[in-house]
């Protein structure tokens, strides 16, 4: 197989990415932590609950077309790497949640909470695009960033 040379995301790209990550990231953790907080001192009531447990999750949806946008300003090659990544994810975390679904259903198995696929999603996809990143022959750490 032909080694390519190492090709790197944009500065540009990567800078934009983490000066919106790092801060989602960290207003997820207190808006978390915070909630939790309220919610084990029986400080909110049960309908305001409802409401603000949407706080953390506006966070996560910043970072994710955070991450998509990120893709797109990625140069053609790095871009197919990461979108062959994005569907092995997606790829196995429906291949886990169907199966887990109906192990639920049929199997009375406990429940998985869907608070977990998001995570799941982005583990599979990190391990995958390690691997495909190696196999299309990308050096060094700049093809992970």
């Amino acid at each position: 197989m032909n080694k390519q040379s190492t090709p790197r995301p944009t500065k540009h790209a990567h800078r934009r990415y983490m000066k919106l990550f790092i801060p989602a990231m960290a207003l997820y953790l207190f808006s978390m932590i915070g909630i939790s907080i309220a919610r084990k001192q029986d400080t909110l009531p049960e309908p305001l609950l409802y409401v603000v447990s949407i706080i953390p999750a506006v966070f996560i949806v910043i970072w994710i077309l955070g991450h998509m946008r990120y893709i797109n300003e990625l140069d053609e090659f790095l871009q197919k790497l990461q979108i062959k990544a994005v569907l092995f994810g997606l790829a196995g975390i429906m291949i886990i949640a169907t199966i887990w679904g109906l192990m639920e259903e049929l199997a009375n198995v406990p429940a998985l909470p869907v608070f977990y696929i998001v995570p799941g999603f982005y583990f599979i996809y990190g391990l995958a695009y390690i691997i495909i990143a190696k196999r299309a022959g990308v050096k060094g750490w700049g093809a992970y960033l």
